[in-house]
């Protein structure tokens, strides 16, 4: 980071680095196209940011940037307060028609995360919080499946420093965020290409070894995952309906696939602590049997976890297996965020609830019977979490029963 002469400084940032971190992220990111609308949403506490993504959006090339805040402390006093179950769960017909909005209209869409309080919904029903957030979720959801441009991107605050080091220092946060994005750089937009095409080639390596499972062990993760034979592994630049490419996770150091949840078996310890439902969990371990999650133990908040998998039928069942390793900047820096965006991208990790559909190149069904009965997982969840780290050694199971090296040491071995 630099600090131009004369620039003025505030959140830690200058103005002149403070655009360039817009700038990557509508360009490299959302990667918008001209004349394109933009809607960028955050929590209130990222508005700096938010208003500087509007501001270069149109320097951008944009023809219209909208804004809209969250506030978790306005959602957990609506899942706390509201006098009826259905009311505390309700989200307007006005606020589904503006992703509809964004869908028919081919928008890009931005969000910032980086939440600033560990459980704003302590003091919620843990049922009513569990769905309040998937309710506001799912409409956001929607434009992935619809495949427009969208790009999540971190926003640096004192409070979620705090809850990072133990003390405000939003300078170190920006800091740290600048090496995991790259704006360390002199080109951070060609380093990003570059670090595709080595995910590219990984995931075409991992294509082609024909695996037909994967094993994680070490560290009390004895762990199968069974994977279908027509997903292809992929890293997280995806491509729109129109045929334009993007960054979906600004930073993004994985390359994923979604499994054959039927026969998921074994024990995960989950190695990075993760919010579920705007709670901290910690020390948490899952165990498998049958494709389902069957007992679930944490140290800290572990009702966040019964209740997300209790959401619907696949909230229990996996969508999601993701390869990282020791190359991933955000790994190398050591730091636990808080922040699934970073932290899933520090280590591999598997995500409970929906499976990825941009996994299946040649398509899929809109029959839930169908694809349950193939292994493709459906759900109104999908939670990362962490289950990798030097001691989880990887392999892959090929049809001939042999056991492959991936990852050893958190080092590629293919």
């Amino acid at each position: 980071m630099t600090q131009a002469a004369g620039s003025s400084r505030a959140h830690g940032i200058d103005e002149g680095d403070l655009r360039r971190y817009a700038d990557l992220i509508l360009r490299c990111g959302a990667n918008i196209e001209e004349g394109q609308k933009v809607l960028i949403t955050g929590d209130v506490e990222h508005a700096y940011l938010i208003a500087a993504l509007a501001e270069r959006a149109y320097a951008n090339g944009a023809s219209l940037a909208e804004t809209f805040y969250f506030d978790d402390r306005v959602l957990a006093a609506q899942a706390s307060g509201a006098p009826s179950d259905d009311l505390a769960v309700a989200v307007p017909g006005w606020y589904e028609a503006m992703y509809q909005t964004v869908i028919d209209e081919r928008w890009a869409r931005i969000r910032t995360l980086g939440d600033p309080l560990d459980d704003p919904f302590a003091e919620a029903p843990p049922v009513r919080a569990t769905a309040l957030q998937t309710a506001v979720a799912l409409p956001a959801y929607r434009t992935i499946q619809a495949r427009i441009n969208w790009s999540l991107c971190a926003c640096p605050t004192p409070a979620w420093a705090q809850r990072i080091y133990g003390e405000p220092d939003v300078e170190r946060l920006w800091r740290d965020l600048w090496f995991a994005v790259r704006l360390d750089e002199a080109d951070p937009i060609a380093a990003w290409t570059a670090r595709r095409d080595e995910l590219v080639s990984r995931a075409a390596r991992l294509d082609e070894s024909g695996f037909v499972g994967l094993r994680f062990h070490g560290g009390g993760t004895d762990l199968f995952i069974p994977l279908h034979s027509d997903t292809r592994w992929q890293p997280a630049w995806l491509t729109t309906s129109w045929g334009r490419s993007f960054l979906c996770n600004l930073p993004s150091e994985e390359v994923y696939v979604s499994p054959d949840f039927r026969a998921v078996s074994g024990t995960a310890v989950v190695t990075r602590p993760v919010t579920v439902s705007g709670a901290l969990v910690t020390d948490l371990v899952l165990r498998f049997a049958e494709g389902r999650i069957v007992e679930v133990t944490a140290s800290a908040n572990v009702d966040a976890v019964r209740t997300s998998i209790a959401e619907d039928r696949g909230a229990s069942r996996l969508g999601e297996v993701a390869l990282v390793d020791a190359s991933s900047r955000v790994g190398r820096l050591g730091v636990v965020f808080k922040e699934t965006l970073l932290d899933e991208n520090a280590a591999c990790h598997i995500a409970w609830g929906a499976a990825i559909h941009d996994s299946f190149p040649d398509g899929l069904t809109n029959d839930a019977a169908a694809l349950e009965a193939r292994g493709v997982n459906e759900s109104d969840v999908h939670q990362d979490v962490m289950i990798g780290g030097p001691e989880v050694a990887v392999s892959g199971l090929t049809a001939a029963g042999d056991e492959v090296p991936v990852l050893t040491g958190e080092r590629w071995q293919i």
